[in-house]
C-alpha cells in the first residue's frame, strides 16, 4: 500500500512541477480504454479485474465529466469467480501542464455494480469515492491515462448481509487506460 502512495505521489510531483498552459480545451472531449485492477475488503475480500471504456467531456480546460460501461471478473476469498457488469459516472478537476505533456486531475466518482455468482441472483451494490490521476500525452491527442481511486460501498448492504458479505467495503482501485482527445483543433 505505501508503494502505492509513492507512486502516486511521484506522478502529482512531476505534473505539477509545471505551470499553467493547456493540453485540453472546453468542448473536448476523450475516449478512453483501459483495466483496473482492486481489493476489496472486509471479511470475504475479493480481487478483480475490470475492462472499461470511457466518455469525458470537458467543460472548460480544467473541469470535466464523464461516464462509462465496465465488465470484470471477481475472485472471492473462496476462489470462486464470477463476472460483473457496472457503470461509472465521474467528474475531475484537472491542474493543465506548460509543456502539455501531462494532465494531472483528481475528482469523485459514483459507481453501480451487478455481480453474478453461478446458482445465485445478482447481486447489485453502489460506490462512491475520490481519485487521483495523471494523463501522460504521447501525442497532442493520445494519452495514457493513470489514476489511483478509493471508494465506499453505499447501497446493496442488505443484499450483502443477507450473504455474509461485510457491507462496509472500502474499494482501492489502480486504473491503466488509453485516451484520444476528439476536439474542435
Amino acid at each position: 500500500m505505501k508503494k502505492s502512495y509513492l507512486i502516486i505521489l511521484s506522478f502529482l510531483a512531476i505534473g505539477l512541477s509545471y505551470s499553467s498552459y493547456g493540453q485540453v480545451q472546453k468542448g473536448d472531449s476523450n475516449i478512453g480504454f483501459g483495466f483496473d485492477t482492486n481489493s476489496l475488503s472486509g471479511d470475504n475480500g475479493e480481487s478483480r479485474t475490470n475492462l472499461f471504456l470511457s466518455y469525458t467531456y470537458f467543460l472548460s480546460n480544467r473541469i470535466s465529466i464523464g461516464l462509462g460501461p465496465r465488465l470484470g471478473w471477481v475472485k472471492d476469498a473462496n476462489d470462486q469467480k464470477n463476472n460483473t457488469l457496472g457503470y461509472n459516472i465521474f467528474l475531475n478537476y484537472s491542474f493543465v501542464s506548460e509543456n502539455g505533456f501531462v494532465l494531472p486531475y483528481f475528482g469523485g466518482q459514483f459507481s453501480r455494480v451487478s455481480q453474478k455468482q453461478e446458482g445465485t441472483e445478482a447481486i447489485a451494490t453502489s460506490s462512491v469515492g475520490g481519485n487521483i490521476g495523471i494523463k501522460f500525452f504521447l501525442t497532442e491527442r493520445l494519452n495514457i491515462d493513470n489514476n489511483f481511486s478509493y471508494a465506499r460501498v453505499i447501497s446493496g448492504n442488505s443484499t450483502l448481509d443477507d450473504l455474509g458479505i461485510d457491507a462496509d467495503a472500502t474499494l482501492i482501485q489502480l486504473n491503466i487506460g488509453i485516451g484520444y482527445i476528439i476536439g474542435r483543433r
